[in-house]
């Protein structure tokens, strides 16, 4: 009985800590309903199957690559953002630190390791050096503002019509004719 509640304990702190790398980091910006369930499930499978591995002393190394193989085959067909892949990768990261270091380490060492990681990744997420550029194409009627001396001003106007807050404008095309021009504003994502 004491093996199950160890087994399950651990288990726990592992969901936990995938959890708060999902809930807490993935989910903020952009959720995905379908990846956070498919990073959840493949954090706790990896960390059942290396618990496993460890446990019948089979390769490490030859146990993690055939579920990689498993894991990522899925994903080889769906048009994953570079994102999701990465919180693919911390949550399976995280999921085989835990197991191993659960097993043949310390609680220090897997406090330790898991607070780098999540701290890494929470770093990046909140920090705004990090924060993705959108950017939109244009059509714009004010061909006055297009002035190099009154870029100011054209921020100020895009701002105003688009209610984004613009920080680079490029002019593709200009049509004296219809007084219009093609322009591509690059802003800052926000959060939802």
């Amino acid at each position: 009985m004491e093996v199950l509640f160890d087994y399950w304990l651990r288990f726990g702190i592992n969901l936990a800590i995938i959890s708060i790398l999902i809930a807490g980091l993935y989910w903020r910006r952009k959720p995905n309903r379908n990846y956070a369930l498919a990073m959840i499930v493949g954090g706790t499978l990896v960390y059942a199957v290396i618990r496993l591995l460890l446990q019948f002393e089979i390769s490490l190394g030859v146990g993690f690559g055939i579920f990689a193989v498993f894991s990522l085959l899925r994903f080889r067909t769906v048009a994953i953002s570079l994102r999701d892949m990465t919180y693919l990768f911390a949550t399976i990261t995280l999921s085989l630190v835990n197991a191993t270091l659960m097993t043949f380490g310390t609680w220090e060492e897997v406090a330790a390791v898991n607070l780098a990681i999540l701290a890494t990744l929470s770093g990046l997420e909140y920090s705004r050096v990090m924060r993705s550029r959108a950017n939109l194409s244009l059509a714009y009627d004010n061909l006055d503002l297009l002035h190099p001396n009154r870029r100011a001003d054209l921020f100020a106007d895009i701002a105003k019509r688009t209610g984004i807050k613009p920080v680079r404008i490029s002019v593709n095309h200009i049509r004296i004719k219809s007084q219009t021009a093609r322009l591509r504003v690059w802003h800052i994502e926000e959060d939802e």
